[in-house]
């Protein structure tokens, strides 16, 4: 059994969230998304800062997202009201760093696998900034980092599937009603 396959009623959980609907629906605020951007920022700092150290990222070049969402984040701000991490980001950021080895390729493919798939859908659905979700290589990284997964991470990828539903539905109160 795959990890798709191993995930896929969480990750199906995680697209049902209000605020994945909202994104669906092209209903999603500038502020919140900006809000949950610069949240964002948070794990995917620790996520690859933590898969770096295992050597994990040595033959995924241009997979790393921090940097590109710090850019999409300072585009958005439009002021320099910086909004406030989330209890779920924070605690969500120490877990990460606290990960026995080789667990953070689970957060890695979560994350950064739903990007390279999930993400070119969700870059048509929101107003740019989308640097974050720009590849230069889609197929040969999701090719590379498919190579690394094995079964044996599917409790931790569920892990990080119930992380990302906790953190989004943290924006719930201030996202519209969608159906």
């Amino acid at each position: 059994m795959s990890l798709k396959e191993i995930t896929k009623e969480v990750h199906a959980a995680a697209e049902a969230t209000k605020f994945m609907k909202s994104v669906f629906k092209k209903q999603m605020t500038n502020e919140v998304w900006r809000d949950y951007t610069y949240n964002k920022m948070l794990w995917y700092g620790a996520i690859e800062c933590k898969a770096r150290a295992e050597g994990l990222l040595d033959d995924l070049p241009g997979i790393e997202r921090a940097y590109f969402l710090y850019q999409d984040f300072k585009d958005l701000l439009g002021t320099d009201d910086y909004p406030k991490f989330t209890p779920g980001a924070i605690e969500y950021h120490r877990y990460i760093l606290d990960l026995e080895p080789g667990k953070v390729l689970a957060h890695l493919y979560t994350w950064h696998m739903g990007d390279l798939f999930g993400g070119q859908m969700i870059k048509k659905m929101l107003p740019p900034p989308h640097r974050n979700l720009e590849f230069k290589n889609v197929e040969g990284l999701k090719v590379a980092l498919r190579a690394k997964l094995t079964d044996d991470l599917g409790d931790e990828a569920i892990n990080s599937f119930n992380w990302a539903i906790k953190i989004m539905n943290e924006f719930d109160p201030r996202l519209p009603d969608v159906e």
